[in-house]
């Protein structure tokens, strides 16, 4: 039996967004932006962004980040590339998650983080497509929540500046479709 794509994403408030995506959507093939209700997500909306893709993936901007992202990178996400923040391996994954997405498909990933050797944190993401029209994608939302590791010092993750090397302790290509 195969598992569904509430059972892939292993942390309940994101499979909580997934199935107000599932809702939001209802017969069409992809939800709008303005399908969205923010009172579904109250409890997720500082962990919520959006990433427009532009000529198709060729280039990803963030068009929204919710006040948790922004403290915990202390930074703001809106209106920069996904190419201004990542650099190498670290964008070439990310690009390739968002451009599953653009295929149709969720994407789920846990990972820790370390900085310089340090744990910083466990960071849980989901990935929802997203469709102006309600036919093709162009949007990416998602949500990203971020625990502290023991042993982390309180000072905000610097992408910028001090690269943070992941490891993926799981991670699942969601079938939408079904």
């Amino acid at each position: 039996m195969n598992a569904t794509p509430q059972q892939l994403v292993e942390d309940a408030r994101l499979a909580h967004a997934l199935s107000c995506w599932q809702r939001w959507r209802g017969l069409q093939l992809w939800p709008a932006r303005d399908d969205i209700d923010p009172f579904d997500l109250k409890q997720l909306l500082p962990n919520i962004f959006m990433v427009e893709a532009i000529e198709d993936g060729a280039r990803f901007r963030y068009v929204l980040s919710g006040a948790a992202v922004r403290q915990q990178l202390d930074f703001e996400l809106s209106n920069r590339h996904l190419d201004e923040i990542f650099t190498g391996e670290q964008l070439a994954r990310i690009t390739a998650n968002y451009r599953t997405v653009l295929s149709g498909y969720g994407h789920y990933v846990l990972q820790h983080w370390s900085q310089r050797g340090r744990p910083v944190m466990q960071f849980r993401r989901l990935l929802l497509p997203m469709a102006a029209d309600r036919t093709r994608i162009d949007l990416v939302l998602g949500f990203a929540l971020y625990d502290r590791l023991e042993g982390h010092d309180g000072r905000p993750i610097d992408h910028l500046h001090d690269p943070v090397t992941t490891t993926v302790v799981s991670e699942n290509v969601l079938d939408l479709v079904e």
